[in-house]
């Protein structure tokens, strides 16, 4: 019979999951979770919607106001995607999701005309394992 080998203590670490429920907006659900921008040591808690369609986290620019930042300061960008061609503004700024603090890059656009701040894959989706669980209506980020 052939011995199996030892288990390491990294295989038994199991990740922490944090499950969101979708926000129901209307008659629709949307996978909007809570993040908090750490700016000038000031916590600043707002929602965003978690966008696997979207490259880049794209914010507007009442967001940058209340954090203080002066969105054409930013590098400026031009993005497409269904809602047409806007501009704005990269930031780097540190944001904590799910008990996890990183530096993400954000456009910050005073044209962006959507219902909700979108949380795209940069540095976001690299940072969490995601589960959309449409059936439960809920967001999973391991």
């Amino acid at each position: 019979m052939k011995k199996s080998p030892p288990l390491l203590k990294s295989h038994l670490k199991m990740k922490a999951l944090t499950s969101f429920n979708y926000y129901k907006d209307k008659d629709d659900y949307f996978p909007v979770i809570p993040i908090v921008f750490t700016v000038n040591k000031k916590n600043i808690r707002t929602l965003a919607l978690v966008d696997s369609g979207a490259s880049i986290s794209v914010f507007n620019g009442e967001t940058a106001d209340l954090l203080g930042l002066n969105v054409e300061q930013g590098k400026r960008t031009t993005l497409g995607g269904v809602i047409g061609r806007i501009v704005g503004y990269t930031h780097k700024v540190q944001i904590k999701i799910a008990g996890k603090s990183f530096i993400c890059p954000i456009v910050f656009s005073r044209e962006l005309m959507v219902s909700y701040n979108l949380l795209g894959r940069e540095v976001f989706f690299e940072n969490f394992k995601i589960t959309f669980d449409e059936a439960q209506k809920r967001v999973i980020l391991a």
